[in-house]
């Protein structure tokens, strides 16, 4: 069906999808405390897919339009217990329903997986006046607040 297809994310969605961070980046307000490197950021998504310790979704109806992807692991203080932190979730001139499937798929994948939570991230530039009650609509809780500053 067109506008539904989300699909995981392989090792050759890694460049199209680390172009559209850079939009992201752009639009999230960062330039002024880093610069973002596309090469640098298929590097790091090869890697992270390499050793198994990432999750990531795409939303591709005739090319890639939304992903969502995060790195998944043992909690440092409960070994027992395995949590995903979300790296990125973006959608761009995609169907209105693709960011919350890509968002559902990661969930459903991550509790088959035997993920225990997942934290996931809202930034200030981007709808931050809607974000919250969406979030709290899918069962989420805010949890803590993140600030950056360039050194």
């Amino acid at each position: 069906m067109v506008g539904d297809m989300i699909r995981a994310m392989t090792m050759e969605d890694c460049q199209p999808v680390a172009e559209m961070g850079a939009k992201f980046h752009d639009q999230a307000g960062w330039s002024d405390i880093m610069d973002y490197r596309v090469d640098d950021c298929v590097a790091s998504l090869q890697q992270f897919m390499a050793a198994g310790v990432f999750a990531g979704f795409v939303s591709d109806n005739g090319g890639i339009d939304g992903m969502i992807g995060g790195v998944f692991s043992p909690v440092y203080f409960n070994r027992s217990h395995l949590s995903c932190e979300e790296l990125f979730w973006y959608v761009d001139d995609a169907p209105q329903s693709a960011g919350l499937k890509l968002l559902r798929t990661m969930e459903e994948t991550l509790r088959e997986m035997g993920a225990s939570s997942i934290q996931m991230k809202t930034l200030s530039k981007l709808n931050d006046e809607r974000m919250p009650a969406m979030m709290a609509r899918m069962g989420y809780r805010a949890s803590e607040r993140s600030w950056i500053k360039r050194l």
